[in-house]
């Protein structure tokens, strides 16, 4: 889509950007880097119940989703830096928000500089996709539960592009007969969705298996990246060298930052279920560890350790859907 955008506009969307990147987890402040660690292999045969099975899903699961949350990092910073290296800043040392802070802070001093006062520019936009893959979400919760993969229900909430084989809560391009789409379903999928979900897979599982399978799959979920041309009319450039290195930059390291924010909408999602798993789990942390016996101990504290990065993961993953959804809508670029 093509729109406007002034430049008192933009600005808002790269400050508030530098707000996303405060909840981004770095350094020491990364979700289970530092203190007591979440380690699904610690506690010994923990496993060999169908309890401990479970429960070291969630730890697993757990694990995977700090490492989503930290790639979610990298990808900010690496958006950060494609935009240094058009501004010539060469390497920018320090955290990502630290450097982030410096880059945003020089592209908006050359937009400001290149462009008149009140400039327009013109803004051509494709939103990042992004696909759960709803079969996988399937199989890890089959392989938690101890289950065939056909008994497992996941429906997809969004946009199956598959095939939907259940009723469709929605728009169904298929013949829906019989209650059944048998075709793509754009609102939610109540029955199995064969191929992605452009959405949020919700699973039918005991808690951790849930937890488990909804990470897992959010984890994995596969982007097409967002694509953005900027302009601006030449009777508005007022300093061209800086003009064209504020538009390098913004076409360089935006859209990476932009797939960022679409595709912590599945992970977000699957975060809560995350989050409401591990409480549970801390709530009933002493009467669950000591049905561990010889290894509760150790068991307490996987749970406590898995209960601990619930504040530093729900806020970094909250903050960053919430500002950057905001200011992309601020600036009628995002969705």
């Amino acid at each position: 889509m093509r729109t406007n955008l002034n430049r008192t506009l933009l600005a808002v969307l790269l400050t508030a950007l530098v707000g996303t990147l405060a909840g981004c987890p770095g350094g020491p402040g990364i979700p289970g880097r530092g203190g007591s660690k979440v380690d699904p292999n610690t506690c010994g045969n923990y496993a060999a119940t169908d309890a401990g099975r479970k429960l070291k899903a969630f730890l697993e699961a757990t694990v995977t989703l700090q490492d989503a949350v930290k790639g979610v990092e990298v990808e900010v910073k690496t958006g950060c830096d494609a935009m240094a290296t058009e501004l010539g800043m060469g390497e920018q040392k320090g955290s990502t928000k630290e450097v982030c802070d410096k880059v945003i802070a020089q592209l908006k001093e050359d937009l400001h500089a290149g462009i008149t006062a009140e400039a327009h520019l013109n803004v051509d936009y494709k939103p990042a996709v992004c696909t759960v893959d709803v079969q996988a979400a399937a199989s890890f919760a089959a392989q938690c539960e101890a289950k065939a993969e056909a008994d497992v229900s996941v429906t997809c909430e969004g946009t199956c592009s598959g095939t939907c084989n259940g009723a469709c809560d929605g728009t169904c391009s298929g013949d829906n007969s019989g209650g059944e789409c048998n075709g793509q379903c754009d609102g939610q999928c109540n029955g199995s969705c064969s191929g992605g979900c452009e959405g949020e897979a919700h699973v039918d599982a005991s808690a951790e298996c849930k937890a488990k399978a909804e990470v897992s799959a959010s984890a994995k979920v596969e982007c097409t990246p967002a694509e953005l041309n900027v302009d601006a009319d030449a009777s508005v450039v007022v300093d061209k060298p800086r003009y064209d290195r504020a538009i390098a930059a913004i076409k360089a390291g935006l859209p990476k930052i932009l797939t960022v924010q679409a595709k912590l909408k599945p992970l977000g999602a699957a975060v809560k279920t995350w989050v409401k798993t591990a409480q549970d789990l801390g709530a009933a942390g002493k009467d669950l560890a000591s049905s561990f016996k010889d290894q509760a101990l150790c068991i307490s504290g996987q749970i406590s350790a898995a209960v601990a990065a619930v504040a530093n993961i729900q806020a970094s993953v909250d903050v960053s859907v919430e500002v950057s959804v905001s200011a992309s809508a601020s600036a009628g670029v995002g969705g």
